[in-house]
């Protein structure tokens, strides 16, 4: 008897598959964050080792007599505060002030005529004076403006600036001699000139490390024969928390309009040092 032919049953070969892609590797989280680091309000304070050349002045363009007198006192250190709040994405304003005192000894080099009080040649002298500065700008990024913000940026400075000087030329033994004598032979020069102006200019900064900015600013205006001023820094600053502590080197020059009796022009120099706290918004 014959045996049923069973039939072979193949079982079905599945399509080859397609591997299946890796899966997409998350992308690594950038080091440099957003602009700034982080967004915060900042005070903070300065002490500055003043130096460079004296005040002086001068006789200006509507000067009748001999109005001059150069070097009328070395300068002392000088203290200052300074601000700041983000008001951008990019961009925050700040302030700055520093007051500055000098004073210093010497005899008249001529008959003058300072601030309208007249001084005889020879006689001895001493000067003092005080100079008030204050700045408001907008700081704001200028170059790359991308984000995450480069480790090294440029960035644009939009400033008024005002400058303040109060003299007091005094000769001692001449009132001295007056009150001995009873007499009104007093010779006492005050007087007081201002600068405000507006100043452009740029700022580089670069992040040595996520805690260590160096930054280099420089700014000024001026007008042929009128007033001008001009201010730059190198900063190099270590942040760490709310703390970022700070140093480096200063200058502020101005000159007060030759279009009067008398102007005045210094250039100051100095390193300085200083703490800034930091809120976080």
């Amino acid at each position: 008897m014959a045996m049923p032919v069973l039939a072979q049953v193949t079982p079905e070969t599945s399509p080859p598959q397609a591997p299946q892609a890796a899966p997409a590797a998350a992308k690594p989280k950038v080091a440099v964050p957003d602009y700034p680091d982080p967004r915060t309000i900042t005070i903070g304070a300065f002490y500055w080792l003043t130096q460079g050349a004296q005040p002086s002045i001068y006789g200006g363009s509507q000067a009748l007599d001999y109005e001059t007198i150069r070097d009328i006192g070395k300068p002392k250190k000088s203290p200052g505060i300074e601000a700041s709040v983000p008001i951008t994405r990019t961009g925050e304003l700040k302030f700055e002030f520093s007051r500055m005192k000098g004073d210093g000894n010497q005899t008249a080099p001529a008959a003058l005529d300072i601030f309208t009080q007249g001084i005889n040649q020879g006689d001895y002298l001493a000067t003092q004076y005080q100079i008030q500065h204050a700045k408001l700008y907008l700081d704001d990024l200028l170059f790359p403006h991308k984000f995450p913000v480069a480790k090294f940026r440029v960035k644009s400075l939009w400033e008024v600036q005002w400058v303040q000087i109060k003299n007091t030329i005094d000769a001692p033994y001449v009132d001295a001699a007056g009150v001995t004598a009873g007499t009104d032979a007093v010779e006492t020069a005050t007087g007081t000139k201002n600068v405000i102006l507006p100043t452009f200019g740029l700022a580089a900064e670069y992040a040595l490390t996520p805690h260590i900015l160096f930054r280099l600013d420089g700014s000024g205006f001026g007008l042929y024969h009128k007033a001008d001023m001009w201010d730059a820094n190198a900063t190099l600053s270590f942040r760490k928390g709310p703390i970022e502590v700070m140093g480096g080197a200063k200058a502020l020059h101005f000159k007060t309009s030759p279009n009067n009796v008398e102007y005045e022009s210094a250039t100051f120099t100095g390193a300085f040092v200083g703490l800034r706290y930091h809120w976080t918004l």
